[in-house]
């Protein structure tokens, strides 16, 4: 079964089609928010400056790769009728590269580690330093849950094939 092959077993259903376009725009719209290219408040202003397009484009890449990660994960846990017991192997990567992708290269994880003192300054200015190979490490991190979910929908429809 090949790439198009499983997304078209995933995304054929409107619902994963909707919860991907969903998890994508929220959180597009919330890293958005975080780095200050979106702002509410006393109008609806959306601007990138030019010197940080690279920025934003891992930030979009992330957010349409974690709609993509996460609607396969349901899918997964819904049609395949794995249940949580077969799934911690491929469900805690996924979790991992969520959560890598959602907090570690906003303006949150600043500010969250800014209460700590010192040693969250030190962090602080680490993670602003590096923040660009951080998305990047997040992107992979992202693209490799999407090879093992992927990988493993592929096993699981060859093994059910074999066992009817």
């Amino acid at each position: 079964m090949s790439n198009v092959g499983v997304m078209q077993m995933v995304f054929t259903k409107r619902s994963y089609i909707a919860l991907a376009v969903a998890v994508s725009v929220g959180f597009f719209i919330l890293f958005n928010t975080l780095d200050e290219y979106l702002f509410f408040s006393p109008i609806l202003v959306f601007h990138v400056p030019p010197d940080a397009v690279a920025n934003f484009s891992l930030s979009f890449a992330i957010t349409t790769l974690l709609g993509i990660v996460i609607s396969m994960n349901v899918y997964m846990l819904k049609k395949l009728h794995l249940g949580l017991k077969g799934a911690p192997s491929w469900l805690s990567g996924s979790f991992i590269a969520t959560a890598t992708g959602a907090c570690g290269c906003t303006s949150l994880g600043f500010a969250v580690i800014s209460t700590f003192g010192g040693a969250g300054i030190l962090a602080s200015s680490f993670l602003t330093n590096y923040q660009i190979p951080l998305k990047i490490a997040s992107l992979a991190i992202l693209s490799a849950a999407y090879y093992s979910v992927h990988k493993n929908m592929i096993k699981t429809c060859i093994n059910r094939k074999d066992s009817s």
